[in-house]
């Protein structure tokens, strides 16, 4: 299952400020924003009524639901054998194609998935309505802003694959940085473009090599990176390329921010909905990769 990773603020109009929700609240609130309003109606979502919150439930301080949308009606293709002719007509529909979330409230964030049924964006939209609805609580999401270190991917995952672009550098770089942009001179190469691959019994490692060169280079700010990873329990994390170049911070924990990177995770196993709570765990263990500096997460 395919997941994107987001941020997110919980706020309520408490008289004439805008105050956010403890962390210790998400759940109930989500739980009493379940099913229609008082009146059997569901939020609105771009002039429909058709946006729910299903199924939540709670595992210790996270939980997960489903956001889901009432079909009510959809057009099929109908065939007509004598004639040979085919026409559209509208036929009742009871579906609620769905996407499944991992809210996290004490690290400020949430894994929703992302399928053809429900996009992962419009998912967060529609439960940002619901809450609105029910509550006139704001839910809002960002992506993940960071452009992620290579020195800190491999400190924290199994890497298996690296894309990269090198652009021209100066001499605010290392020594193995600089010898592949001289190399690079002789043959009159504007632009480096690759990929390197490793197998995930023997992941990448920073020894010194050509990794190594591309990693100076995204430190002094001439070398744009992404990477696939994965976990000890085999979860795959993908971060693709930003946009442009960013200079890092000389210490690889720093946070870099002013860039969005979307962060997908894509967990191999077919695990029926709700999850279990090593499932919730195992995504819990992935975000803390992607968390903010100053978040309270009283779970450790």
């Amino acid at each position: 299952m395919h997941y994107k990773l987001y941020r997110y603020t919980l706020t309520k109009i408490v008289g004439e400020k805008e105050r956010e929700i403890h962390p210790d609240h998400h759940f109930k609130l989500f739980q009493r924003s379940r099913g229609t309003d008082a009146y059997g109606e569901l939020a609105e979502y771009r002039g429909k009524r058709d946006s729910v919150l299903m199924f939540v439930r709670e595992y210790r301080s996270d939980f997960v639901g489903l956001i889901g949308r009432h079909s009510t009606e959809r057009e099929v293709t109908s065939y007509d054998a004598n004639e040979d002719e085919t026409y559209q007509i509208e036929v009742d529909d009871d579906d609620y194609p769905n996407a499944a979330f991992v809210c996290l409230p004490r690290l400020r964030m949430i894994a929703c998935s992302d399928s053809n049924q429900v996009r992962a964006d419009s998912a967060m939209s529609r439960l940002h309505q619901i809450l609105v609805h029910r509550h006139r609580a704001f839910f809002v999401v960002e992506p993940i802003k960071e452009t992620f270190d290579l020195r800190k991917a491999i400190n924290r995952f199994r890497l298996i694959e690296v894309t990269f672009d090198i652009f021209p550098v100066n001499p605010h770089t290392g020594d193995l940085g600089l010898k592949l942009d001289e190399s690079r001179k002789l043959d009159h190469i504007k632009k480096i473009s690759g990929k390197a691959t490793a197998p995930s019994s023997e992941p990448m490692t920073l020894e010194g090599g050509f990794l190594t060169s591309v990693q100076q280079l995204q430190q002094s700010g001439h070398a744009k990176v992404g990477f696939v990873g994965r976990t000890d329990e085999g979860t795959e994390v993908k971060v693709p390329k930003p946009g442009r170049t960013t200079e890092l911070a000389v210490d690889e924990e720093d946070s870099v921010r002013d860039e969005s990177v979307g962060v997908r995770i894509n967990v191999p196993e077919k695990l029926a909905y709700p999850f279990n709570q090593a499932y919730v765990t195992r995504i819990r263990k992935i975000a803390r990769q992607f968390e903010s500096s100053g978040v309270d997460d009283e779970d450790g």
